[in-house]
């Protein structure tokens, strides 16, 4: 079957605010589906490094009070026990965090279908029911995000990165290809609209990796969180053999305010990946809505009526089980 791929009828900045009136009419959904993937790792990491202090800070005494904790092996058991809570919490939310990078997309294709953002266990489904295939596709992009860091491959890879951005949106809705398919299929329907693609990245980048996290950052001021949290993080970077670093200026006061800087920054970028995944699946239906090229057929009738000679088959579908639960009330599923 052969399938021809549209120019894209939307502008970037049509596409961008489009995305926006989507993620603006849904936030609280949006906000709530990525409250554990976003807050998970933050207290994931917070129990593993914290439960380490404490253990660090008490353990003359608690060796005092429990002398088998002297024995180097008790010691080592004792911490691994004391970060396995926390490092499962981390685990569970960094994966339901990648998993969302499909999920997101079936959701925005069944707000365009329904008008209703709904059942998110439905349409992480989506993504679970092809776990190999995910799995895969980050592995690829690991390995590219490795050379990436090599400075004489910066250019490639940003030009690959860009080639590559709708992975997720054809991972989400195509079937049947294996996952260097995936690549393949973003780099066709990208082709030829690279630079728009672009500004379109660059316009996500500047609101969701810059504006947002700028005024979550002054909201954190305003509440005094900012100071609160580096005093926090401060007393603990205490701990840290620092003394070779400080004539470079990194002091534990500096440890403080970047981890907190950090935090702020990535709750930013996490509560807005929503916004990302509506813009790019809003992107991938640009182009890839399939027009089918006329084709001929066989005369037949049905009911006396004869047949077209042109057809168009849709080339996706949402899961009709999603659109039946679209029409129930929210607690009803």
């Amino acid at each position: 079957m052969s399938t021809a791929y549209k120019e894209g009828k939307k502008s970037v900045i049509k596409i961008f605010f489009e995305g926006l009136k989507i993620y603006a009419l849904n936030i609280h959904k949006f906000l709530l589906y990525m409250a554990f993937p976003v807050l998970g790792q933050v207290i994931g990491l917070f129990l593993i490094f914290g439960m380490t202090y404490w253990f660090t800070q008490n353990y003359q005494d608690l060796a005092i009070k429990y002398p088998a904790l002297k024995e180097m092996s008790s010691m080592l058991i004792t911490s691994i026990v004391l970060v396995i809570p926390g490092l499962l919490i981390f685990v569970k939310a960094f994966w339901d965090y990648l998993v969302a990078y499909g999920a997101l997309n079936s959701m925005t294709d069944g707000y365009l279908n329904t008008g209703r953002v709904y059942d998110f266990r439905a349409h992480n489904n989506v993504v679970l029911k092809k776990t190999f295939s995910f799995i895969a596709i980050w592995f690829v992009i690991g390995i590219f995000s490795i050379i990436a860091i090599i400075p004489v491959f910066w250019i490639f890879a940003f030009i690959f990165f860009v080639y590559f951005i709708l992975v997720f949106q054809v991972f989400t809705f195509e079937n049947g290809l294996s996952p260097i398919g995936y690549f393949k299929r973003s780099f066709e329907l990208i082709k030829g609209k690279f630079a728009r693609t672009c500004l379109l990245m660059g316009i996500l980048g500047l609101f969701t990796y810059y504006l947002l996290p700028a005024g979550l950052s002054v909201i954190f001021d305003y509440l005094n969180l900012t100071n609160l949290l580096s005093k926090s993080f401060e007393a603990w970077a205490f701990t840290l053999p620092l003394e070779p670093v400080e004539q470079f200026g990194i002091t534990p006061a500096i440890v403080g305010e970047n981890i907190v800087k950090q935090l702020v920054f990535f709750l930013g970028i996490g509560f807005t990946l929503p916004l990302r995944s509506i813009c790019w699946t809003l992107w991938y239906n640009n182009f890839a809505e399939p027009v089918e090229k006329p084709k001929k057929i066989r005369k037949k009738t049905i009911k006396g009526k004869r047949l077209p000679e042109n057809f168009k088959i849709e080339k996706r579908g949402i899961d009709p089980e999603i659109i039946r639960r679209a029409r129930l009330e929210d607690d009803e599923y």
